[in-house]
Protein backbone atom coordinates (compact mmCIF):
# COMPACT_ATOMS: atom_id res chain seq x y z
CA UNK A 1 0.00 0.00 0.00
CA UNK A 2 1.38 3.40 -0.94
CA UNK A 3 1.56 6.21 1.61
CA UNK A 4 -1.34 8.60 2.07
CA UNK A 5 0.71 11.53 0.78
CA UNK A 6 1.48 9.61 -2.40
CA UNK A 7 -2.19 8.80 -3.02
CA UNK A 8 -3.15 12.42 -2.42
CA UNK A 9 -0.83 13.75 -5.14
CA UNK A 10 -2.71 14.84 -8.23
CA UNK A 11 -1.40 13.54 -11.57
CA UNK A 12 0.57 15.88 -13.81
CA UNK A 13 -1.84 15.90 -16.77
CA UNK A 14 0.79 17.31 -19.14
CA UNK A 15 2.85 14.12 -18.88
CA UNK A 16 -0.26 11.95 -19.30
CA UNK A 17 -0.98 13.79 -22.55
CA UNK A 18 2.65 13.55 -23.68
CA UNK A 19 2.78 9.81 -23.05
CA UNK A 20 -0.47 9.34 -24.99
CA UNK A 21 1.00 11.41 -27.84
CA UNK A 22 4.12 9.23 -27.85
CA UNK A 23 1.92 6.12 -28.15
CA UNK A 24 0.17 7.69 -31.14
CA UNK A 25 3.52 8.56 -32.77
CA UNK A 26 4.67 4.96 -32.41
CA UNK A 27 1.59 4.01 -34.45
CA UNK A 28 2.61 6.45 -37.17
CA UNK A 29 0.30 9.33 -36.25
CA UNK A 30 1.74 12.82 -36.82
CA UNK A 31 1.37 14.84 -33.59
CA UNK A 32 1.89 18.56 -33.02
CA UNK A 33 3.11 18.84 -29.43
CA UNK A 34 1.57 21.66 -27.40
CA UNK A 35 1.63 19.94 -24.01
CA UNK A 36 5.14 20.30 -22.55
CA UNK A 37 7.31 23.37 -22.06
CA UNK A 38 9.94 22.29 -24.55
CA UNK A 39 11.79 24.16 -27.33
CA UNK A 40 10.94 23.12 -30.88
CA UNK A 41 14.62 22.90 -31.90
CA UNK A 42 17.26 20.30 -31.19
CA UNK A 43 20.01 20.59 -28.60
CA UNK A 44 22.76 22.73 -30.20
CA UNK A 45 25.60 20.77 -31.80
CA UNK A 46 28.26 22.34 -29.56
CA UNK A 47 26.50 20.96 -26.49
CA UNK A 48 26.20 17.48 -27.95
CA UNK A 49 29.85 17.51 -28.99
CA UNK A 50 30.93 18.65 -25.52
CA UNK A 51 28.87 15.87 -23.92
CA UNK A 52 30.46 13.25 -26.19
CA UNK A 53 33.93 14.65 -25.47
CA UNK A 54 33.30 14.49 -21.72
CA UNK A 55 32.28 10.83 -22.00
CA UNK A 56 35.31 10.01 -24.13
CA UNK A 57 37.57 11.74 -21.60
CA UNK A 58 36.22 9.63 -18.75
CA UNK A 59 34.12 12.24 -16.94
CA UNK A 60 31.68 9.59 -15.72
CA UNK A 61 32.56 9.34 -12.03
CA UNK A 62 31.31 10.77 -8.75
CA UNK A 63 31.63 14.53 -8.32
CA UNK A 64 31.55 16.88 -5.35
CA UNK A 65 28.18 16.56 -3.59
CA UNK A 66 27.22 20.04 -4.84
CA UNK A 67 28.29 19.30 -8.43
CA UNK A 68 31.52 19.89 -10.33
CA UNK A 69 33.20 23.11 -9.29
CA UNK A 70 33.80 24.32 -12.88
CA UNK A 71 30.07 24.29 -13.60
CA UNK A 72 29.22 26.02 -10.33
CA UNK A 73 31.85 28.67 -11.04
CA UNK A 74 30.38 29.21 -14.54
CA UNK A 75 26.89 29.66 -13.08
CA UNK A 76 28.27 32.12 -10.52
CA UNK A 77 29.94 34.08 -13.32
CA UNK A 78 26.70 34.08 -15.34
CA UNK A 79 24.69 35.57 -12.46
CA UNK A 80 27.36 38.24 -12.00
CA UNK A 81 27.30 39.23 -15.68
CA UNK A 82 23.56 38.91 -16.28
CA UNK A 83 22.20 40.37 -13.04
CA UNK A 84 25.11 42.06 -11.26
CA UNK A 85 24.83 39.82 -8.20
CA UNK A 86 27.47 37.88 -6.31
CA UNK A 87 26.79 34.16 -5.86
CA UNK A 88 29.38 32.00 -4.15
CA UNK A 89 29.86 28.72 -6.07
CA UNK A 90 29.33 26.96 -2.73
CA UNK A 91 25.76 28.31 -2.69
CA UNK A 92 24.97 26.37 -5.87
CA UNK A 93 23.68 22.80 -5.97
CA UNK A 94 23.69 20.98 -9.32
CA UNK A 95 20.71 18.66 -9.73
CA UNK A 96 19.08 16.33 -12.25
CA UNK A 97 16.58 18.98 -13.29
CA UNK A 98 14.96 21.55 -11.01
CA UNK A 99 12.20 19.32 -9.62
CA UNK A 100 14.51 17.18 -7.41
CA UNK A 101 16.15 20.37 -6.16
CA UNK A 102 12.73 21.73 -5.18
CA UNK A 103 12.00 18.58 -3.19
CA UNK A 104 15.35 18.96 -1.40
CA UNK A 105 14.69 22.64 -0.69
CA UNK A 106 11.17 22.10 0.69
CA UNK A 107 12.42 19.21 2.81
CA UNK A 108 15.04 21.53 4.35
CA UNK A 109 12.73 24.54 4.71
CA UNK A 110 9.36 23.20 5.84
CA UNK A 111 8.05 21.52 8.96
CA UNK A 112 4.63 19.85 9.00
CA UNK A 113 1.93 22.49 8.59
CA UNK A 114 4.23 25.26 7.36
CA UNK A 115 2.86 27.40 4.53
CA UNK A 116 4.13 28.54 1.14
CA UNK A 117 2.32 31.26 -0.81
CA UNK A 118 1.74 30.36 -4.46
CA UNK A 119 0.06 32.32 -7.26
CA UNK A 120 -3.19 31.10 -8.79
CA UNK A 121 -2.79 30.08 -11.61
CA UNK A 122 0.60 28.37 -11.19
CA UNK A 123 2.75 25.55 -12.52
CA UNK A 124 0.75 22.45 -11.61
CA UNK A 125 3.57 20.65 -9.77
CA UNK A 126 4.26 23.33 -7.16
CA UNK A 127 1.47 22.36 -4.71
CA UNK A 128 2.42 18.68 -4.96
CA UNK A 129 6.02 19.44 -4.00
CA UNK A 130 4.81 21.39 -0.96
CA UNK A 131 2.15 18.89 0.13
CA UNK A 132 4.48 15.90 -0.22
CA UNK A 133 6.65 17.22 2.62
CA UNK A 134 3.48 17.98 4.63
CA UNK A 135 3.46 21.70 3.97
CA UNK A 136 0.41 23.72 2.93
CA UNK A 137 0.18 25.81 -0.24
CA UNK A 138 -1.70 29.09 0.23
CA UNK A 139 -3.03 30.55 -3.00
CA UNK A 140 -3.09 34.22 -4.01
CA UNK A 141 -5.07 34.93 -7.21
CA UNK A 142 -3.50 36.96 -10.00
CA UNK A 143 -5.60 38.77 -12.57
CA UNK A 144 -5.56 39.46 -16.29
CA UNK A 145 -6.00 43.21 -15.78
CA UNK A 146 -2.65 43.19 -13.89
CA UNK A 147 -0.95 41.15 -16.59
CA UNK A 148 -1.16 38.25 -14.12
CA UNK A 149 1.36 39.94 -11.83
CA UNK A 150 1.20 39.35 -8.09
CA UNK A 151 -0.22 42.16 -6.00
CA UNK A 152 2.29 42.54 -3.14
CA UNK A 153 -0.44 43.72 -0.75
CA UNK A 154 -2.44 40.57 -1.48
CA UNK A 155 0.61 38.47 -0.64
CA UNK A 156 1.19 40.40 2.58
CA UNK A 157 -2.38 39.72 3.73
CA UNK A 158 -1.78 35.96 3.42
CA UNK A 159 1.41 35.92 5.50
CA UNK A 160 1.08 34.21 8.89
CA UNK A 161 3.62 33.03 11.49
CA UNK A 162 3.61 29.70 9.61
CA UNK A 163 4.51 31.22 6.23
CA UNK A 164 7.99 30.05 5.30
CA UNK A 165 8.08 30.92 1.59
CA UNK A 166 6.64 33.06 -1.19
CA UNK A 167 6.85 31.31 -4.56
CA UNK A 168 7.40 33.40 -7.68
CA UNK A 169 7.88 32.26 -11.27
CA UNK A 170 8.96 34.89 -13.80
CA UNK A 171 8.66 34.41 -16.75
CA UNK A 172 5.68 32.41 -15.62
CA UNK A 173 4.26 29.05 -16.57
CA UNK A 174 1.38 29.08 -17.55
CA UNK A 175 0.60 32.80 -17.92
CA UNK A 176 3.81 33.99 -19.61
CA UNK A 177 3.85 36.89 -17.14
CA UNK A 178 7.12 38.74 -16.60
CA UNK A 179 7.30 40.40 -13.18
CA UNK A 180 8.34 44.03 -13.43
CA UNK A 181 11.40 45.23 -11.55
CA UNK A 182 9.19 47.34 -9.31
CA UNK A 183 6.79 44.49 -8.51
CA UNK A 184 9.64 42.09 -7.82
CA UNK A 185 11.33 44.61 -5.52
CA UNK A 186 8.08 45.07 -3.60
CA UNK A 187 7.71 41.30 -3.15
CA UNK A 188 11.34 41.06 -2.03
CA UNK A 189 10.59 43.64 0.68
CA UNK A 190 8.40 41.01 2.33
CA UNK A 191 11.48 38.81 2.92
CA UNK A 192 13.96 41.25 4.42
CA UNK A 193 13.34 40.75 8.15
CA UNK A 194 15.11 37.78 9.82
CA UNK A 195 11.81 36.06 10.60
CA UNK A 196 10.22 36.85 7.21
CA UNK A 197 9.38 34.20 4.59
CA UNK A 198 12.03 33.33 2.04
CA UNK A 199 11.36 34.10 -1.61
CA UNK A 200 11.41 30.98 -3.80
CA UNK A 201 12.07 31.98 -7.41
CA UNK A 202 11.70 29.63 -10.37
CA UNK A 203 13.79 31.27 -13.11
CA UNK A 204 13.87 28.36 -15.56
CA UNK A 205 12.44 30.47 -18.42
CA UNK A 206 15.06 33.20 -18.17
CA UNK A 207 16.58 33.93 -21.56
CA UNK A 208 13.28 33.32 -23.36
CA UNK A 209 12.04 36.89 -23.08
CA UNK A 210 11.05 38.93 -26.12
CA UNK A 211 9.77 42.15 -24.53
CA UNK A 212 11.23 43.80 -21.45
CA UNK A 213 13.99 42.35 -19.27
CA UNK A 214 13.86 39.50 -16.81
CA UNK A 215 15.23 40.07 -13.31
CA UNK A 216 16.55 37.61 -10.76
CA UNK A 217 15.15 37.86 -7.25
CA UNK A 218 18.78 37.90 -6.06
CA UNK A 219 18.97 41.49 -7.29
CA UNK A 220 16.58 42.45 -4.49
CA UNK A 221 17.11 40.03 -1.60
CA UNK A 222 19.60 37.44 -0.41
CA UNK A 223 16.85 35.61 1.51
CA UNK A 224 15.92 33.61 -1.54
CA UNK A 225 16.13 30.24 -3.23
CA UNK A 226 16.60 30.33 -7.00
CA UNK A 227 15.92 27.47 -9.41
CA UNK A 228 17.23 27.44 -12.94
CA UNK A 229 18.70 25.03 -15.44
CA UNK A 230 19.52 24.26 -19.03
CA UNK A 231 16.35 22.52 -20.23
CA UNK A 232 14.43 25.42 -21.74
CA UNK A 233 16.98 27.95 -23.01
CA UNK A 234 19.39 25.34 -24.38
CA UNK A 235 16.86 22.69 -25.48
CA UNK A 236 18.30 20.12 -23.08
CA UNK A 237 15.09 18.84 -21.49
CA UNK A 238 16.08 15.18 -21.74
CA UNK A 239 19.54 15.74 -20.28
CA UNK A 240 18.02 16.63 -16.89
CA UNK A 241 20.48 19.28 -15.75
CA UNK A 242 19.41 22.01 -13.36
CA UNK A 243 20.58 23.84 -10.28
CA UNK A 244 19.52 25.61 -7.11
CA UNK A 245 21.06 28.70 -5.53
CA UNK A 246 20.38 28.78 -1.80
CA UNK A 247 21.36 30.86 1.25
CA UNK A 248 24.70 29.55 2.39
CA UNK A 249 23.55 28.40 5.84
CA UNK A 250 21.14 25.94 4.19
CA UNK A 251 23.98 24.47 2.13
CA UNK A 252 26.29 24.25 5.13
CA UNK A 253 23.63 22.49 7.19
CA UNK A 254 23.26 19.83 4.50
CA UNK A 255 27.04 19.30 4.27
CA UNK A 256 27.58 18.78 8.01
Amino acid sequence: MTSNRTREMTPFIVMDVLEKAHEMERRGVHVVHLEVGEPDFDTPRCIKEAACKALDNGHTHYTHSLGIIELREAISEHYSKAYGVTVDPDQIVISSGTSPAMFVMFSALLEKGDQVIVSDPHYACYPNFIKFVQGNPVFVPVYEEDGFQYRPKAIEKKITPNTKGIFINSPSNPTGNLLSKERMAAIAELSLKPDSPYIISDEIYHGLVYEGKEHSILEFTKRAFVFNGFSKLYAMTGLRLGYMIAPKHFIEANLQ
